[in-house]
């Protein structure tokens, strides 16, 4: 086998077909074709990065040429950065030993221009400073440390990465366009994302509808934030389409349900709980109702009024009403199951109570404001399950997350008369008994009745079948049909699976080829 002593790497290197993660570019995973390999060492080379030139002229440092290092023992610890972006500069890069000068193979390859003209954040020209500098950036308000643009006419410093940020945008924080400014107007201003202070006399975004409203540019750009168009002369989107249309009175034409009009009802409105909302799949008792005059189907008021389109904090891309259909689908913000009306873009889609959370609430059982938070993970302290996703109280240790807080105040169960309240503490062991599965509620919230003084787990009240809508039959993967069935004292099947007869307010009623089967959860179900 031919071999050659490149002096990129101390051993000899063989000619290889294929290169597997390559030890000069540090990529991994990427399978290319040509290149080398040290038998020795047992690491790949791809062929550019093994033929890489040994000195170099770089437009940043003029002075002397940088030659390439390769450092026999590299260790991470060491906190070695390119001088222009900041980077780790890994176990190749180019150095000038004179000056200290140190910048990454990605530098050297695609080096940042000397000056720029009519940049996007500045009217002056401004100029590169290669150098170790602390300073402030007036485009983001950020602190940076290392090779800043500069404009010589004015003071005025801004990160390399502030040089083309978008001018119009969209967030799922906010309804409306926000632009950037250069500058927001003197006074106090509070991020619309992290609630923090934002400093005036630097760049932020700001909405020209709402005049409180600010965010700062990092914060705006996230990825969890920006759904990564720049909207400068691209036309405002139509107003929104209402979901109905009225007819007359009390009378209106829903989008969801097209063929027969839908009706008011107001005033002296009892239902029991016996009928269910198509869209938020939740019982109605008292609050106003949309009914069809000519078949069962139902919408709360406030659920016929969902917009058709919305953007929310849960997803940077703007989300579309789907109506239900014989499926069903998981939230993917509190993981529920549910067969009603979904927001919905590319494989993500929220019910619709989770949508009606904003990017602030007020929950009963705190008596401060809390933030939703994603990527910070932390533990519930209703039911003390570790989440990402959560709502955060800025002053102290409170976190609920989604599933939590989307949890009924008040519902029922057919095994108490009364209407069961959620209480918000978190007992010890052996203080509370849940009276269905008579075991120990322990550390978690609860539903309690205070006139029987009883207590309940809240998943032997609620289940994992309530948002599903009873008596409909859907299709599991297009092959197997269920149906949820409400359960009472005189009904109450003995679940496939774990044997038992659980007082769950409901059952999946299961249609097998060859037999019908219950099961008491959909846990059951899935392990069946």
């Amino acid at each position: 086998m031919n071999r050659i002593k490149l002096p990129t790497h101390k051993h000899p290197l063989y000619p290889t077909p294929w290169v597997r993660s390559c030890s000069g570019c540090y990529r991994q995973n990427d399978c290319t074709k040509d290149g080398y390999r040290c038998y020795e060492c047992e690491i790949f080379f791809h062929k550019k990065c093994a033929e890489t030139s040994l000195e170099i002229n770089h437009p940043s440092h003029p002075e002397h040429p940088l030659h390439l290092s390769i450092p026999e023992y590299y260790s991470e610890s060491k906190n070695w950065k390119c001088r222009i972006c900041g980077d780790e500069l890994g176990r190749r890069f180019y150095n000038c030993s004179i000056c200290k000068f140190s910048v990454d193979v990605a530098c050297v390859k695609n080096p940042p221009p000397l000056t720029i003209l009519f940049a996007k954040a500045h009217d002056h020209q401004i100029s590169l400073i290669p150098r170790i500098i602390s300073f402030n950036c007036d485009a983001c308000g950020l602190d940076g440390d290392r090779s800043p643009y500069s404009c010589q006419q004015c003071d005025f410093m801004i990160h390399q990465s502030c040089i083309d940020l978008p001018e119009i945008i969209n967030v799922n924080r906010h309804e409306h366009r926000l632009s950037r400014r250069l500058q927001l107007s003197p006074g106090t201003w509070i991020c619309g994302f992290c609630h923090k202070k934002v400093d005036w006399s630097c760049g932020a975004y700001s909405c020209s509808i709402c005049p409180d409203y600010a965010i700062h540019s990092r914060c705006a750009l996230r990825d969890d934030v920006w759904d990564k168009l720049e909207l400068k002369g691209i036309p405002e989107e139509p107003q929104e389409i209402k979901p109905y249309k009225v007819v007359n009175g009390n009378l209106i034409r829903h989008f969801s349900h097209e063929e027969h009009y839908l009706q008011l009802n107001e005033e002296n409105i009892i239902c029991g709980g016996s009928i269910r909302c198509e869209a938020c799949v939740l019982p109605i008792y008292s609050q106003a109702f949309y009914s069809c005059v000519q078949c069962d189907f139902i919408l709360h008021k406030t659920c016929a009024n969902l917009p058709r389109k919305k953007r929310h904090m849960y997803h940077a891309k703007p989300l579309t009403l789907v109506v239900g259909d014989m499926t069903y689908f998981d939230c993917s913000a509190c993981s529920n199951r549910s067969s009603g009306f979904r927001y919905s873009t590319t494989n993500f889609n929220i019910d619709v109570k989770c949508s009606a959370l904003s990017e602030s609430i007020f929950h009963e059982s705190h008596g401060c404001t809390l933030y939703y938070i994603y990527g910070n993970g932390k533990h519930c302290i209703a039911c003390g399950n570790w989440s990402y996703s959560t709502f955060n109280c800025d002053d102290c240790k409170f976190v609920l997350d989604l599933k939590c807080v989307v949890l009924p105040k008040t519902t029922r169960h057919w095994y108490d008369e009364h209407i069961l309240s959620l209480c918000y503490e978190n007992p010890t062991k052996g203080e509370h008994w849940c009276d269905i599965c008579e075991e120990s509620i322990e550390k978690n919230w609860f539903y309690n009745c205070d006139i029987c003084c009883v207590a309940f787990h809240t998943k032997c009240v609620l289940g994992d079948l309530s948002l599903l809508m009873p008596g409909r039959v859907i299709t599991y993967y297009g092959k197997t049909r269920f149906e949820v069935i409400q359960t009472h004292p005189g009904f109450l099947p003995r679940c496939y699976r774990c044997r038992s007869r659980r007082a769950v307010p409901f059952v999946l009623k299961v249609f097998y080829p060859k037999q019908t089967v219950f099961f008491c959860s959909y846990s059951c179900f899935w392990f069946r």
